[in-house]
């Protein structure tokens, strides 16, 4: 499984949009599929890609609707070739805090993406980690604030401090999440968008894991319900850490 590259894993129907697509369409293609990212095409050729953090952080340098793709995207596009191998591609998306890579033929032609998520389920990462306790690898600094705080605010935190998820507490307990996914892309269907409270964009209640927990478990659990970010808490309920396909990709790059 070392052995295998990321041509043989990578997805090959990349979402695209063109370079003068306005921000809402490419929220639009985002939201179509469930994706995280979308390529960004211009005269055939492939420019460059956005991430939800690039939009995010795009639709918080103002004015939203004067914008086009071209202003939100990252140029280049991150990207690795065909042939790389899987251990590869992980310590480069860690080493580059990135979610996807474009997948380039020997060419430099584009051929497909490849996520987090691919690489660990390629790797058997949660075979790999049957002996491994949640505490182990989660991290324990967690964005959190009260479901009072604007939309906008949260964001700006998201971005400032390149985490992908914020949680509300109430008594230590987590109460809910929003994730730079639900912001970037959901802002686009509310009349308020990022200028109304976080609370209208929270999933709660929110599942939690202890610190005990399998990790191999909660690698099953995220990718079934096709999510990247679960709160880690102690017997009490008591937040204690956050348990991201981050911190599952950093372990993953630690292999041989």
């Amino acid at each position: 499984m070392f052995s295998r590259t990321v041509g043989e894993v990578a997805g090959k129907f990349p979402q695209y949009v063109s370079a003068d697509a306005p921000l809402h369409e490419v929220a639009q293609a985002m939201a179509s599929r469930r994706r995280g990212c979308v390529f960004v095409r211009e005269n055939d050729a492939m420019v460059g890609m956005i991430t939800e953090r690039s939009l995010l952080a795009c639709l918080l340098d103002g004015q939203p609707s004067e914008k086009s793709a071209g202003r939100a995207m990252l140029s280049p596009a991150p990207g690795i070739a065909v042939d790389v191998t899987v251990p590869h591609a992980c310590r480069l998306l860690v080493e580059k805090d990135l979610k996807h890579l474009a997948v380039r033929d020997l060419a430099g032609m584009m051929l497909g993406v490849v996520s987090d998520m691919d690489l660990v389920a390629a790797l058997g990462v949660d075979f790999m980690m049957e002996d491994t306790i949640c505490q182990t690898i989660m991290s324990k600094t967690v964005l959190a604030g009260p479901p009072e705080m604007s939309a906008r605010a949260v964001a700006g935190a998201m971005v400032e401090r390149k985490v992908g998820s914020m949680l509300t507490v109430v008594d230590g307990r987590p109460t809910g999440i929003v994730t730079e996914w639900d912001l970037a892309v959901g802002s686009f269907s509310r009349p308020g968008g990022l200028d109304v409270p976080v609370a209208e964009y929270l999933s709660s209640p929110v599942t939690c894991v202890p610190l005990g927990g399998m990790v191999y478990k909660v690698i099953l659990h995220l990718r079934q319900k096709g999510i990247r970010h679960v709160p880690v808490v102690d017997e009490a309920g008591r937040l204690k850490g956050i348990l991201t396909f981050s911190d599952i990709l950093r372990r993953a790059a630690a292999f041989p």
